[in-house]
């Protein structure tokens, strides 16, 4: 049965082979391929957070095995991976710890330089969410590395489990709209210096900060939603994937947008967007299934025929997530490629402005 397995993943992979061979985005594939290629700092980042946040329990070799029982639920568990690589291909946690760090920069640069982050000086309010923002990530921040040491009381955990949720949506945002600038940096360069892109990808994210607060809160609803319903097996399982990918140009508009631009018109922007590159999307929806499915059955496999005891479980258990880090990372640069060349080719709010 491992043999006949085996020969099938073996199939499976050549054949994705050749269908990416002829793929009508075989572009937007190559060109994610390429950006991967020449940033393989981001797969290592992604796939350190993968193994630090902590991954799903891994499934057993008999049920692996057992392909009528186990199809469904894979499909489901890749449709909402596929679905949060157009708005959090970064994972957030733990990387949220270093949010409020980045706050106090940032409150400081609006300080400083207030109409490189706006289109006029911050009024008192702006103020005071930036302000708010940054006291309560180093208060949360305190929390969780307290927590490390001393037991708290029902209200401090829940308030610590609280932050931890709100900062990491906020966290997602920002990296989601830093990747759009970066991917944006290398594909209509300003600047001979590729090195400075990272840099420059920063500050254009601070400078559309309160969009990116807004989107924040938007993954907020989502993430509240996918912690409620993660064992949920039945029909309301598959209206998470849904409703992200009904938005799925939202984090590439706050991106493109001028950081002049209200949060909704970039909404409206984004489903315009949607509309435009509908179909090169749900080509590539199809092929990303069908690759990460692979891959994650691949991963399994390999982690259930691994000894539970020894050196080996942790050296492949890297060894997947680092596999897994590239896939994530080709499939949602290839995602990011085609709604940028597709459904933001034409003049739209959300015009490329600093």
């Amino acid at each position: 049965m491992i043999q006949t397995t085996l020969l099938a993943l073996f199939g499976l992979a050549v054949g994705l082979g050749l269908h990416l061979r002829w793929h009508p985005l075989r572009r937007e594939f190559s060109d994610a391929w390429d950006f991967l290629r020449l940033r393989q700092p981001l797969v290592l980042l992604i796939a350190g957070l993968m193994l630090l946040a902590g991954e799903a329990e891994s499934r057993t070799l008999n049920e692996l095995q057992d392909w009528r029982s186990l199809w469904l639920p894979l499909l489901r568990e890749v449709f909402t991976e596929v679905t949060l690589l157009f708005h959090a291909v970064i994972p957030p946690w733990p990387l949220a710890l270093l949010l409020p760090l980045v706050l106090l920069v940032l409150t400081i640069r609006v300080w400083r330089w207030p109409y490189r982050y706006g289109e006029r000086v911050p009024v008192p309010e702006q103020k005071l969410v930036l302000i708010g923002l940054t006291a309560g990530g180093l208060i949360w921040t305190g929390l969780e590395i307290t927590r490390w040491r001393w037991e708290f009381p029902e209200f401090l955990e829940s308030t610590k489990l609280a932050g931890r949720v709100a900062f990491a949506a906020l966290t997602a945002a920002g990296m989601q709209v830093w990747l759009v600038r970066l991917v944006l940096s290398w594909e209509r360069p300003t600047d001979t210096e590729a090195d400075r892109d990272a840099v420059a990808a920063v500050e254009s994210t601070f400078a559309r900060w309160q969009s990116v607060a807004m989107l924040g809160g938007f993954n907020l609803l989502w993430m509240i939603w996918q912690s409620w319903r993660v064992s949920d097996q039945g029909p309301a399982a598959w209206l998470l994937p849904e409703f992200l990918m009904l938005f799925a140009a939202l984090p590439p508009a706050v991106a493109v947008s001028s950081g002049k631009l209200a949060f909704w018109h970039c909404g409206a922007a984004a489903l315009k967007a949607l509309l435009r590159c509908l179909l090169p999307l749900a080509g590539f929806s199809i092929t990303a299934l069908a690759v990460m499915m692979l891959g994650r059955y691949t991963a399994g496999m390999a982690v259930a025929l691994c000894p539970a005891e020894g050196w080996a479980l942790p050296l492949v258990q890297g060894g997947c997530a680092l596999a897994l880090a590239m896939l994530h990372g080709w499939l949602s640069l290839t995602a990011l490629f085609i709604m940028l060349r597709h459904g933001f080719q034409r003049p739209s709010p959300a015009d490329p402005a600093r």
